[in-house]
């Protein structure tokens, strides 16, 4: 499918213009603003957005998570899903009217550790730091008070906060033959892929194993799933929101903790409790709660288990404590990223998994996506402006029942590329 010669784009996008300090609120520092989005160059395309889910690495990074104080203002974002727009000169494998989304790391098939099969942090593709590109500019940025081109920070290599993004293709996956809905797309782009892989690849759950996921929002729900998935015998989900049992139990786990109504005893006091004194054979933390990491590693089999952590929220000055005595006895921890999920070796297969009637009806629950409207259930339009932005973020961190929240972009007012039928010879 062709092409009109790409030009600057004006439209909408969510900013972030400082660090939110404590006693700011959100209205001190986020606000929905007109930029201008480039025309992709080299191996890049631009994405008309349709979606952008709300991750609580989004949250942190607002609060200084993962980022200088200096690398504002920036557009917010890292999930999402839409249509490739145009395509820079040197782009190979997309084209117009393509279905994509973005995860944060590419995958070059070249450098060590692609080749290793230990990791998915690829050195070639991986997320960019500083969040700009080389020469120091940005395919994104706005006109100041004065009448001056200012530039914006991107976020992880990306930023889906945006009625239009650019990125590099090599971070970019095409869903043209998963026909899944867009808000399926934001989750599946990080939050379904970080959970299920987290389980998959770095827990290496078998048939019959137990399972204790520490946080069950959309990363923790979704390794819930996989775990089920992959013939987990008990799951253990531990929240401290007791409102997160029902869907816990509804989604796969046998068993539920409430963290904050145990008493006198520990989490892993309790989920020994539950294993007869054994343990867990995997322990996924995906909370990003320093104290949880812990309680993960003490809840594991020694020698055996894999305790995963995969949420993010620990901040530079913070201390991660760990028992020194289940460490010496064989205890392990490792740190996830995106689930291990490779996108071009592992990502089909997840991607897969998600058209399962059952793995998609759960992807429903935690969207609180309804398929007669094609909506979800706490979603925002960027079009409303500021404030529903505002309202939607002290939502997020204040109803209980909002696990995922999409920030509804542009509408999805042109057709996909159809599905590429397969050649049987």
């Amino acid at each position: 499918m062709g092409s009109l010669p790409a030009s600057v784009i004006t439209c909408k996008a969510v900013v972030c213009k400082e660090v939110k300090k404590p006693g700011q609120s959100y209205r001190d520092v986020i606000e929905v603003m007109d930029i201008q989005v480039d025309v992709p160059q080299g191996a890049e395309i631009r994405v008309k957005m349709l979606s952008a889910g709300i991750c609580h690495t989004d949250i942190s990074n607002i609060r200084g998570f993962m980022t200088k104080p200096y690398h504002f203002p920036r557009v917010l974002g890292h999930e999402g899903v839409g249509i490739v727009e145009s395509v820079g000169p040197k782009v190979k494998g997309f084209e117009v009217g393509d279905m994509v989304i973005a995860p944060t790391y590419g995958e070059c098939g070249e450098c060590s550790s692609c080749k290793s099969g230990r990791t998915n942090v690829c050195q070639k593709y991986g997320a960019r730091d500083p969040p700009m590109e080389a020469d120091g500019s940005s395919r994104f940025s706005f006109v100041d008070g004065n009448g001056k081109k200012q530039y914006l920070y991107y976020f992880l290599a990306l930023s889906t906060w945006t009625q239009y993004m650019v990125v590099d293709s090599n971070y970019a996956v095409k869903l043209n033959d998963y026909d899944f809905p867009a808000a399926h797309g934001c989750i599946l782009s990080c939050a379904f892929a970080t959970g299920y892989g987290a389980a998959w690849l770095d827990g290496g759950v078998r048939p019959g194993d137990t399972v204790a996921v520490f946080g069950v929002g959309s990363v923790g729900l979704s390794s819930v799933i996989a775990a089920k998935d992959l013939g987990a015998k008990k799951i253990i989900g531990i929240d401290k929101n007791e409102r997160k049992r029902q869907v816990a139990l509804s989604l796969g786990a046998t068993d539920f903790i409430n963290s904050e109504g145990l008493g006198t005893m520990t989490v892993s006091d309790k989920v020994m409790e539950l294993t007869g004194g054994k343990g867990a054979d995997c322990c996924i933390e995906a909370s990003g709660s320093d104290a949880l990491m812990n309680e993960a590693m003490k809840s594991a089999l020694p020698g055996k288990a894999e305790t995963v952590i995969c949420g993010a929220g620990i901040f530079p000055d913070d201390m991660l404590k760990l028992d020194f005595t289940k460490f010496l006895f064989g205890n392990k921890m490792t740190g996830c990223i995106y689930g291990r999920v490779k996108i071009k070796s592992d990502l089909p297969f997840v991607l897969e998994k998600a058209k399962q009637p059952d793995i998609k009806a759960g992807i429903n629950r935690i969207l609180a996506y309804d398929e007669k409207t094609k909506e979800c259930g706490y979603q925002v339009d960027i079009r409303n402006g500021s404030e529903a932005i505002y309202t939607m973020l002290e939502k997020y961190l204040e109803d209980p029942e909002a696990i995922k929240i999409i920030i509804k972009l542009n509408d999805e007012d042109e057709p996909k590329r159809p599905p590429v039928k397969p050649i049987h010879f």
